[in-house]
């Protein structure tokens, strides 16, 4: 990061904390994964700056310990519903954006889509899939760019599917 020399003096340490969570939480670092929360920077991970000659900014490297978010093909995870259409839907598990096309559903709900309420209805009308409503599927692919991390998901097998009707929890 660079460092601007009115952040210079005692409280250096603490504003370079402060602005690697500000700038990295939140964020996507392609096939890394998204970073949920910056856990651990210690005083003795950030390295001594170097000056910039042109700019007078100093440029410092700071190691930390972060949770990410990294979907893997075939990993099983539970997601709300956030729109709900006649060629599938599309739900999130935090920041991760996952479609399941109907042809990824059981067959008692290939057909059952109904536009008037928006949901995926099966044949005995126990299973309801609509808007906020909870899904466990399992991830058949996932696509990394630079900035954002996409997956198509089933709930075609065993134990998987509608977990929870209501709202999301």
């Amino acid at each position: 990061m660079y460092l601007a020399p009115q952040y210079f003096g005692p409280r250096m340490r603490s504003y370079i904390k402060d602005e690697i969570v500000k700038s990295v939480e939140g964020t996507c670092l392609g096939r890394e994964g998204y970073v949920i929360a910056v856990m651990e920077l210690k005083n003795d991970d950030i390295d001594t700056g170097v000056v910039e000659y042109d700019t007078g900014m100093v440029s410092v490297n700071a190691r930390y310990s972060a949770i990410l978010l990294r979907p893997f093909k075939n990993e099983v995870v539970d997601a709300v519903v956030t729109q709900v259409n006649e060629i599938g839907f599309f739900s999130e598990a935090g920041p991760l954006a996952i479609f399941v096309s109907r042809h990824a559903m059981p067959e008692d709900l290939q057909d059952g889509y109904d536009a008037d309420v928006e949901s995926w209805i099966s044949e005995d009308k126990e299973v309801e899939i609509k808007q906020r409503c909870v899904v466990r599927l399992k991830l058949l692919g996932v696509t990394c760019d630079t900035n954002e991390i996409t997956a198509v998901g089933t709930i075609k097998d065993d134990y998987l599917g509608l977990i929870s009707m209501g709202t999301a929890y």
